[in-house]
């Protein structure tokens, strides 16, 4: 459903909003300082300048790689950081349109408890859910085409079923066939 979907409905008088409030703000505090820590840290300077070197070529290919590698990860932070800080602005504007704590799925009451635990929350647990992504399988699909690779009939691997945890596993060249 749009984002509006909460005008409807007045602001909730049964949660203490300019707490809500209190707390996104400090959070969003938080995101910003842990952005421009990182900002500051790793993305003000270039590869070359943070390793010290000036060519990249007489370089261990291991320093290179753990250079790259911090910076990716801080990266990756970075990007996380800007999505925590876009859902905290979305939720801090919800309270000042009146439709914090409805669920922008379903139109519903997002549990306090819920709110307390993620002021961010836009949706119901039950919508949550429901959107979320699960994976079709918890094997490789590279294993489906080795079991079933001819001449051999397939091949065992020595990690099968160590995920699987009761669920229905397919029959391989290792476990019997239902008949």
């Amino acid at each position: 459903m749009a984002e509006g979907f909460g005008a409807g409905h007045s602001p909730r008088n049964d949660l203490d909003l300019l707490e809500f409030e209190r707390i996104l703000l400090r959070q969003r505090k938080n995101v910003s300082d842990g952005f421009q820590r990182i900002k500051e840290g790793t993305f003000s300077q270039s590869l070359k300048d943070s390793t010290g070197e000036s060519s990249s070529y007489d370089q261990h290919s291991a320093d290179l790689a753990a250079e790259t590698f911090e910076r990716g990860k801080d990266l990756g932070l970075k990007d996380g950081l800007e999505i925590d800080r876009a859902k905290i602005d979305h939720a801090l504007d919800r309270i000042k349109r009146g439709t914090y704590g409805y669920c922008l799925s379903c139109g519903g009451l997002i549990p306090e408890g819920r709110l307390r635990a993620a002021p961010e929350a836009e949706r119901c647990v039950r919508c949550a859910e429901s959107q979320e992504v699960k994976p079709a399988s918890r094997r490789p699909v590279e294993e489906e085409a080795l079991r079933n690779f001819p001449p051999m009939g397939g091949i065992e691997t020595l990690t099968d079923d160590v995920y699987t945890h009761g669920e229905n596993v397919p029959a391989g060249p290792h476990r019997p066939r239902p008949r």
